[in-house]
């Protein structure tokens, strides 16, 4: 069998489209994730003397971008450099919030939608370098995606896989590749966020802090929720704009609408006691309203004296979309509720917010 060997690397470019491969995280890959690079090559059209039944004789390259999508287990941190998990998320919400935790010394990271993400107290001219270092034949180089923008992350957590994340990344050029980074670290595997330290909850949550915020969540009186599978997909609306700048690369993002979308796949029942699908189904029916969802990864593995390495999803205002029971003769009864996020203007400021907790002191 011939050579097969791919790892990638993330960086944050103190400039949009400056490469950062250096100071870096690795992330494991679940699908090789090679960026797809597109350019605009334009055959000449042009009256010129030439004799146009025998064909076209020259082309011309008008502009480049390219485009990828990260499949990753989703771990709390990265190595060499811890924070770089965190920065993904970043720079998809536009606005984080770190602070420590002057108890038990563990970091969170709140991130949640900015309408300005690109502001000096947000991201500024920040942008992501993906590292993909690949096998050319016998030896590794590394191919730098500079000028990256994040537009869209996908959470898919099933029973008996660990978390799953999607990254949708857009950007601006490839760089000259050069040697490989070499010698990959990963972060360690209990830092890993696995379908059996998630807890789901729906009801009264405490958080604590100022909204949007918020340095931590409880779902203490909030109802358990125990699905088979939980897939929750957000968009930012990200565009990437070709403009007459003197570059022949994108340079400007524009802002579309924050979308969040969730579905639960679970068991069709309405116990006494405890979450009810079908209650869930007959809310619907009865007319336009709305819910909310709390997601929670617990490592178990401590990120400060007492305190762990974890993962939230606040989903605050979830307007139900339906999901009819599915029936066989062989098994039993299952239904897949779906939701769609609102923005909540009151409580806590946002449709969405993620918090990290770990042990980086920034991301």
């Amino acid at each position: 069998m011939a050579r097969n060997t791919i790892y990638a690397a993330l960086g944050e470019e103190a400039e949009r489209g400056t490469k950062e491969s250096q100071v870096v995280g690795f992330v494991p890959l679940l699908s090789p994730g090679i960026p797809k690079t597109e350019f605009d090559d334009r055959r000449r059209k042009e009256f010129r003397g030439e004799e146009a039944s025998l064909g076209e004789i020259s082309v011309t390259r008008f502009s480049r971008k390219w485009s990828a999508a990260l499949e990753v287990p989703f771990f709390t941190e990265t190595a060499p450099s811890k924070g770089l998990m965190g920065t993904l998320l970043k720079h998809f919400f536009g606005s984080c919030s770190s602070g420590q935790n002057g108890a038990t010394g563990q970091y969170h990271h709140m991130m949640r939608p900015a309408a300005d993400p690109f502001s000096d107290e947000c991201l500024g001219q920040k942008g992501i370098t993906l590292n993909l270092n690949i096998n050319e034949g016998a030896s590794v180089r590394n191919w730098p995606y500079v000028g990256g923008r994040v537009k869209s992350l996908s959470f898919a957590q099933e029973a008996g896989h660990p978390l799953k994340l999607t990254a949708e990344l857009v950007g601006q050029r490839r760089e000259e590749d050069t040697a490989e980074l070499g010698s990959p670290v990963f972060a360690e595997e209990n830092l890993r966020c696995d379908y059996n330290n998630l807890a789901i909850y729906t009801g009264p949550i405490l958080r604590t802090g100022t909204a949007p915020d918020f340095t931590g969540f409880s779902p203490t009186g909030a109802t358990p929720l125990r699905p088979d599978k939980v897939t929750i997909k957000m968009e930012n609306g990200f565009e990437d704009a070709l403009r007459l700048s003197g570059l022949d690369y994108p340079d400007k993002t524009r802002m579309g609408q924050f979308m969040v979308t969730a579905e639960i796949s679970i068991d069709w029942e309405d116990p006494a006691n405890g979450f009810s699908s079908a209650s869930e189904f007959r809310s619907w029916m009865a007319g336009a309203s709305t819910t909310n969802l709390l997601f929670h990864w617990d490592t178990g593995t401590q990120a400060g004296t007492g305190d762990n390495h974890g993962l939230y999803i606040d989903l605050p205002k979830l307007l139900r979309t339906g999901g009819e029971p599915q029936y066989s003769l062989d098994k039993d009864p299952m239904v897949t509720l779906r939701y769609e996020g609102l923005y909540d203007p009151d409580t806590t400021k946002y449709m969405a917010g993620v918090m990290l907790r770990n042990t980086a002191q920034a991301v």
